[in-house]
């Protein structure tokens, strides 16, 4: 059960810094990063969904819905009190994906 939460909770996590309200203090402008915010957010609820502890049956979604509704009041309080603090982890890993990736200028001289 607590894997569902964190796994959940990085997910909603990841949700909340695709949301306008968020993304704009956080500085997230291009509608690539937003897609890839949103496609990792469905890809840990569905890790979640099927890494919750019980074989496919009832009991799976009920883990999963209580898991998944524990992280979410957490998330919503956290967001209520630090939202910056909370969506941290996001800023630093899409400040590390833009470090590593090569910047335009370089690609053409590294062509060239």
């Amino acid at each position: 059960m607590l894997e569902t939460i964190i796994v959940t909770l990085a997910g909603w996590m990841l949700l909340a810094a695709s949301a306008f309200r968020y993304r704009r203090d956080l500085g997230i402008t291009a509608p690539g990063t937003i897609q890839l915010l949103r496609i990792a957010a469905a890809a840990a609820l569905t890790l979640a969904f099927l890494r919750c502890g019980a074989p496919v049956s009832g009991e799976r979604v009920v883990r999963f819905l209580g898991g998944g509704s524990i992280a979410a009041v957490i998330m919503v309080g956290t967001l209520s009190v630090a939202p910056m603090f909370m969506l941290r982890p996001v800023v630093l890993i899409l400040g590390m994906a833009r470090a590593l990736r090569p910047s335009k200028d370089e690609h053409r001289t590294a062509s060239a």
